[in-house]
Order: C-alpha cells, then sequence, then structure tokens
C-alpha cells in the first residue's frame, strides 16, 4: 500500500510523486522495492533518497524530473543560495528514484516542511527544543539518561530531533535513543516509529 507520508501536503518533494501519481491512490497500490531515507553526512550535509513504485504506463519520469528541479530551485531562490541539489531522478523496473542533496539539516527540514535537528545538545536547547525527556541506551535499555544528563554530555556527542518517517543513516552510532525509534543492529540506522505522535530523539557520536 501506499504510505500515508504520501498524501502529505506537509512533504514537498514526496508531494511531487502524489501529483504524478494520483491515480494510484484511488485505484491500485504499488509495491515499494526500495527503501527511501537520508542520510547524515561528516560535513553537515544531508543525502536524501525517495524511491516509489511507479509502474503504471501513463507516468512520466521526465515530468517527474522538472517538477523537483522546479521545486529545488523555488527554494534556493527562497534563500538566496544553492542550498539543495538534484542529483538524479531516474526509473528502473518500475521504480522512480530521486537522490538529492541538502546543504545542512536546517535546509532538510525546511525543504521537507518538518523537524530535523541535527547538533550538539546545547544548540538544541537554544533553538527551543524540549530536551525533558528519558532516553535509553541501545546497549542497555534498563540504563537511561535524562534533560541534565543529556545537557552535560561532551562536545562529540549530537543529537538528532525528528518527525520525519523514513529512515536517517547516522554518520556515527545511535547510543541513546527515545522509545518511539527503532534501530539497525549496528546503531546506525534509526527509524521513527510510524504509530507515533512525537518526534524522535536520538543521541548519537
Amino acid at each position: 500500500m501506499w504510505r500515508s507520508r504520501l498524501v502529505s501536503p506537509k512533504k514537498k518533494t514526496n508531494a511531487l510523486l502524489v501529483l504524478l501519481l494520483a491515480t494510484a491512490l484511488t485505484s491500485g497500490c504499488g509495491s515499494e522495492t526500495e527503501e527511501s531515507r537520508a542520510e547524515l553526512q561528516k560535513d553537515g550535509s544531508v543525502k536524501s533518497v525517495i524511491s516509489e513504485s511507479f509502474d503504471k504506463p501513463d507516468y512520466d519520469i521526465n515530468e517527474l524530473q522538472q517538477m523537483v528541479l522546479e521545486e529545488s530551485a523555488s527554494y534556493n531562490r527562497s534563500v538566496g543560495d544553492s542550498a539543495v541539489s538534484v542529483e538524479k531522478v531516474s526509473e528502473k523496473d518500475g521504480t522512480a528514484s530521486v537522490k538529492m542533496t541538502y546543504r545542512s539539516a536546517a535546509d532538510y527540514a525546511a525543504f521537507n516542511d518538518g523537524i530535523f535537528f541535527v547538533g550538539s545538545p546545547k544548540e538544541a536547547e537554544e533553538e527551543g527544543y524540549n530536551l525533558n525527556k528519558v532516553l535509553s541506551s541501545t546497549r542497555n535499555p534498563l540504563e537511561t539518561v535524562g534533560e541534565a544528563d543529556i545537557l552535560d554530555m561532551d562536545g562529540d556527542v549530537r543529537i538528532l530531533i525528528t518527525d520525519m518517517k523514513d529512515p536517517v543513516v547516522l554518520d556515527g552510532k545511535a547510543i541513546y535513543t527515545s522509545d518511539n525509534v527503532q534501530t539497525d543492529k549496528k546503531y546506525k540506522t534509526v527509524t521513527l516509529k510510524e504509530e507515533s505522535g512525537e518526534p524522535a530523539y536520538i543521541i548519537y557520536k
């Protein structure tokens, strides 16, 4: 089935797919063959992949590419810089893939109209995020930390706060998470649980 995020007006890039795939929402449902994701880079940029079923004869990959390019150009004009770049729009075996690079986590959040903060705990506090949370260790769920512990962590620690549903590949390993987060076995990929109504909090280094 199509994921609910595809019909959300919040997600601008995903909304481009909605416009092309509207018939799929009212008739048949395609199957997703590759997982969409965001990848945090060491230089602070974010790479993203949106991958969705694109297997109807009236779908036009060139139209999708043009829409994505126009959306990114509009955003870049609004911020006066090249903050978003479209790396590749392609279709293979009935799956469309859109690969993009964002200058920063803030640009990723703004372009997709969601929460996606990456920085130190103190920076998160300065930005107004609520750190009065209980986070559990990824290796020992019985070990927890609260706000004072989070703010006292050293400079190598980063915190990701997001309401995005796609998996996020960290530029490190998750060490503490809120209870609405799933991690892979290597603690490198984190995902906000679908049923969660609250943002995910991930501390990593």
